[in-house]
């Protein structure tokens, strides 16, 4: 079984200038997202790697802008 690649390692190739915007924006908004785990039991984080969530977080932590995700979004949007 083969694991899934992990969009936050992407996303941390991309703010590193190893993958160029528009790859990026097409790249994440194909990916395979992951539905949230969320589990009331569970205090931790699930640190899941391929949920929307990592998208934003990655904003919040520069390697990515708001105008980034706004374009993202678009781009899903448009795929249906």
């Amino acid at each position: 079984m083969t694991e899934k690649p992990s969009l936050r390692a992407y996303l941390k190739s991309y703010a590193a200038g190893e993958i160029p915007r528009e790859e990026m924006l097409d790249t994440v908004a194909a990916w395979d997202f992951e539905e949230q785990v969320r589990d009331e039991l569970v205090i931790e984080p699930t640190y899941q790697d391929n949920t929307f969530s990592v998208v934003y977080s990655a904003a919040a932590i520069g390697q990515i802008t708001d105008s980034d995700i706004d374009e993202i979004e678009r781009r899903i949007d448009a795929r249906g």
